[in-house]
């Protein structure tokens, strides 16, 4: 039997009837995979992961280099609510195991050169910088923002906790009165309300970070902007691996065990059922294997129990990666922000060639 999800895939071997204590593999030691591990440790399972680099952490590992530190992966720590949900469940607090500051300004965007805005870390300053930008926009920025809460209760103090079950999960009596949202697009809404350039990008923006285009993302995604703009702009004192760390530190409190430098290259399986896992010449036996890796990749592991070919994948759109540059300074750079934007190229262009044409620009 195979459960699916978007970020993950669970391979349940020898018996439907999965019980506490039965071992459990988890391939890959991301975000998903560590907060996977916590809640099967917490209901008696047996778990162990087992990632192919040196360190758990996934796209969000660090670079160390010459005395530096790098975070690789995600920098803004957005929904924090999101984070204290997840420890709460433990009995936990998120200062448990980090501590955070929230960045003031959260970031400061340049559209060329001596051409910036800064937003602040609360709302009021906000909308006060679109108001000196252009008139009006701060009421319109309001009744938007306000839209934009609602969504954001609904989709992530709603949906997102949803199993994945079914389809009556999603289409409820509160979203289906939003099913206009739903055709129209995050562009058309900014547009609609915001006309000065630089504001409609600031807006438009968030969404990026779903791997989509503003103007192929509904309406709905504007709780993004909430994240963004009420709930501020968030940063790990010693960089975001102190949250990995943290729930690393969950994990193995819960007795999940993690086994690093160990590429899983098969997924074993009899009659359809998995029976075990390799990696590093290593069979690790499992009653239950939960994939954290992507579902692509996790297909090729499996040889004849595919359940897509390649010609499915070969047709099918997948969000776009980044190409990163590590630079280090031994000096503190004064003119620039925390988080410094660049959005001196045309952005619409920019959207363009990373997911229509797919080059490099």
């Amino acid at each position: 039997m195979r459960v699916c999800s978007e970020n993950s895939t669970i391979f349940v071997s020898k018996s439907t009837n999965i019980q506490m204590g039965k071992k459990l593999v988890i391939i890959g030691g991301g975000f998903s995979s560590l907060a996977a591990s916590c809640y099967l440790a917490k209901d008696g399972f047996d778990v162990t992961i087992l990632e192919k680099n040196t360190t758990v952490g996934g796209r969000a590992r660090q670079l160390k280099r010459d005395g530096f530190i790098f975070d690789i992966g995600p920098s803004f720590y957005w929904m924090p609510d999101v984070f204290e949900s997840f420890f709460s469940d433990f009995g936990k607090k998120v200062s448990d195991y980090y501590s955070l500051d929230k960045l003031n300004p959260a970031y400061e965007v340049y559209f060329g050169k001596d051409d910036s805005v800064k937003i602040a870390d609360n709302f009021q300053d906000i909308k006060s910088t679109f108001e000196s930008i252009e008139k009006g926009s701060g009421a319109k920025l309001q009744k938007f923002m306000d839209g934009a809460e609602h969504n954001y209760n609904v989709a992530i103090k709603d949906l997102v906790y949803q199993p994945g079950e079914k389809i009556t999960e999603i289409i409820t009596p509160t979203t289906a009165k939003k099913i206009g949202q739903f055709f129209g697009t995050i562009k058309g809404s900014v547009r609609a309300k915001i006309k000065h350039p630089n504001l409609r990008k600031i807006l438009e923006f968030p969404v990026l970070f779903l791997g989509a285009k503003p103007s192929n993302t509904p309406a709905f995604y504007n709780f993004m902007n909430y994240a963004d703009f009420k709930l501020g702009t968030w940063h790990p004192k010693g960089g975001m691996y102190s949250v990995v760390e943290g729930m690393e530190s969950l994990a193995k409190e819960l007795g999940v065990k993690m086994i690093t430098d160990s590429a899983v290259d098969k997924i074993n399986a009899s009659d359809g059922l998995v029976t075990s896992v390799s990696a590093n010449g290593t069979e690790y036996d499992c009653d239950l294997l939960l994939s954290g890796a992507d579902y692509h990749h996790t297909e090729t592991l499996l040889n004849g129990n595919k359940q897509y070919s390649e010609k499915y994948w070969d047709k099918k759109t997948f969000a776009p990666s980044a190409l990163l540059f590590f630079v280090g300074f031994d000096k503190k750079l004064d003119k620039l922000s925390h988080h410094t934007l660049f959005f001196d190229t045309d952005f619409e262009k920019h959207a363009e060639t990373i997911y229509d044409t797919k080059s490099m620009a």
